[in-house]
């Protein structure tokens, strides 16, 4: 009897913990379990000590500060796996911050806006073809490349749906996306100034901007949780919405905002 009573116990407890939310776990073991990819140099894991590092990094050390929880990069998911991660629950934050892209929103809830991020149309330095039109890439003898279910897709159908697609697996470095138009795999990408301006420093095959009238697009980036964890969304959200009102935020990236001047955009006070 005391066996079954225990084999019981057992299996109300571990269908408990199965059934407990990300917040409550948060609340729990008071620690926020991060999922996180890497984007240098945004946020970056050091190859010798495991450390993640960026702006990225600190802004969500500060938010966990701020909650006086300790902050566990839990697992690397790479940007595309991360909505998939948070709903088996295998990390409870996305802590390298998304872009508020609305196929993410199915999956996902967002925090309020931590900043924005500019993006920008780019092709070979040699490629002559694009002076600035928007026609030029909405042409179907150009190829954008991107990465499966990312920002560039939705981008691309809504800006250039004549134009095709190069699509690359979800765990692919951005490098290599990169190198396919370098090599002329693929004639457009769409990134943020910083990763180019490194790759151009770094490698023969140079990539320039398209002299669009302005960029393609300004995306959000938030900290996101699991979509049905408006607790933890609320929590997080709070957090965000102190650093931003007390400037503590300006201050985290003031370096970084003035290493890589408009990159980053911080949102506006409402007073």
């Amino acid at each position: 009897m005391r066996i079954i009573l225990s084999l019981c116990l057992l299996f109300v407890s571990v269908q408990a913990m199965a059934e407990e939310s990300a917040y409550d776990r948060v609340m729990r073991t008071n620690e926020i379990r991060c999922g996180y990819g890497i984007y240098a140099p945004w946020i970056q894991k050091d190859l010798v000590t495991g450390e993640i590092k960026g702006v990225m990094a600190d802004i969500a050390e500060a938010v966990a500060k701020q909650l006086d929880m300790k902050l566990v990069w839990g697992e690397e998911t790479g940007w595309g796996n991360l909505p998939t991660s948070l709903h088996n629950g295998r990390v409870d934050v996305s802590c390298s911050t998304l872009w508020n892209d609305p196929k993410r929103g199915k999956l996902v809830a967002f925090s309020d806006i931590v900043f924005y991020q500019p993006i920008y149309a780019y092709a070979r330095a040699d490629d002559d073809r694009f002076t600035g039109k928007m026609e030029e890439i909405n042409d179907e003898n150009v190829t954008i490349t991107m990465i499966d279910g990312g920002y560039s897709k939705s981008v691309a159908d809504r800006l250039f749906p004549k134009a095709k697609h190069n699509s690359m697996p979800q765990m692919t470095n951005w490098s290599e996306v990169i190198l396919n138009v370098a090599t002329g795999k693929a004639d457009v990408i769409f990134s943020d100034d910083i990763f180019i301006k490194d790759f151009n420093a770094n490698n023969e095959r140079k990539l320039k901007k398209i002299p669009l009238a302005e960029p393609v697009a300004h995306f959000g980036n938030s900290f996101a949780v699991g979509i049905k964890e408006q607790e933890l969304k609320e929590m997080i959200g709070n957090a965000v919405k102190y650093m931003h009102q007390t400037g503590e935020m300006e201050a985290i990236t003031a370096d970084f905002r003035a290493k890589y001047p408009g990159a980053m955009i911080l949102p506006k006070k409402p007073y």
